[in-house]
């Protein structure tokens, strides 16, 4: 089956650029393991309020970006009537007004070269197959990415949920998370402001605060999306697991996408390899260096 524009673009040469395989070089030696995060603002009050609760749904939404940062992962997609899997190189530079995204397919070979950019808000698909550039229209970020369960939006990150969304506390408890640690545990409704350009009536969003630290980390545990306000079920869940270490910083190396209207459904992606604070020029995010 041909590929189209619309799920990204096609298959693909591969991406002979001496540049990129640079980029890729700093990713391969082992990680280190020292658990550390970048610190946050002092801890909320038991109640806590949305000025507070922003900026850690901010840092839990940035965990695995940071203010730059280039991964490699696999991306593996569990449907009804087929499975597929992907190995991909995600670069992302925030440190400078417009954001900017790159995620380059580097394989199966069927794959290899296509390649998704984003900066600001202009979104690019490049086709290695036909080596034409398609620039995406808002009505394609709700479209899934290459048939996964992530879409264009999840990937490329134009909905903020800490801009577009008021929040509101709904548990809050200690718990322990997946290594033992102790954690405190917070349950928060997000509602989409008026006016936001957003796809979800509603969000539940799950954070874990890492105690024992004056400045506590906060890890991202579970994302729940409701298509309209008023539903009781979730369309979808977003689950983030296995912490270990990746650059330095203990994080959920896998995230897994389940549509809970199709059961069995699913995308995993797993982290390979992540470093923070890459050092990319304009010219790594320009749509000459999709070719």
């Amino acid at each position: 089956m041909n590929p189209t524009p619309n799920s990204l673009c096609s298959s693909g040469h591969r991406p002979g650029r001496r540049r990129f395989v640079l980029q890729l070089m700093p990713l391969l030696p082992a990680l280190a393991a020292a658990p550390l995060l970048r610190p946050l603002a002092a801890r909320a009050a038991t109640t806590g309020s949305e000025a507070q609760f922003s900026p850690w749904i901010q840092e839990a939404e940035r965990v695995l970006r940071g203010r730059s940062s280039a991964a490699v992962m696999k991306m593996h997609i569990q449907r009804s009537d087929y499975q597929r899997s992907y190995d991909l190189m995600v670069m992302s530079d925030d440190r400078a007004e417009p954001g900017k995204v790159l995620i380059r397919m580097l394989g199966p070979a069927l794959w290899r070269g296509n390649a998704t950019l984003k900066v600001g808000d202009r979104i690019s698909f490049y086709d290695p197959r036909s080596r034409r550039i398609t620039v995406m229209g808002n009505s394609m970020l709700a479209d899934n990415w290459m048939g996964s369960h992530f879409s264009n939006d999840d990937l490329m990150r134009e909905t903020d949920l800490s801009r577009h969304y008021s929040y509101e506390l709904l548990q809050r408890h200690r718990d322990r998370d997946e290594l033992g640690r102790r954690v405190e545990l917070l349950q928060l409704l997000l509602r989409p402001k008026p006016a936001a350009p957003v796809a979800w009536g509603k969000v539940h969003y799950q954070l874990q605060l890492l105690e024992g630290s004056a400045d506590p980390v906060v890890l991202p545990l579970q994302v729940d999306y409701f298509r309209r306000p008023e539903d009781e079920k979730a369309q979808r869940s977003l689950r983030y697991s296995q912490l270990k270490p990746l650059d330095g910083r203990v994080l959920p190396s896998r995230l897994t996408m389940q549509a809970l209207d199709k059961p069995g459904e699913f995308t995993q992606i797993d982290y390979a390899r992540l470093k923070f604070d890459s050092d990319f020029s304009a010219d790594d995010f320009s749509e000459r260096a999709l070719r």
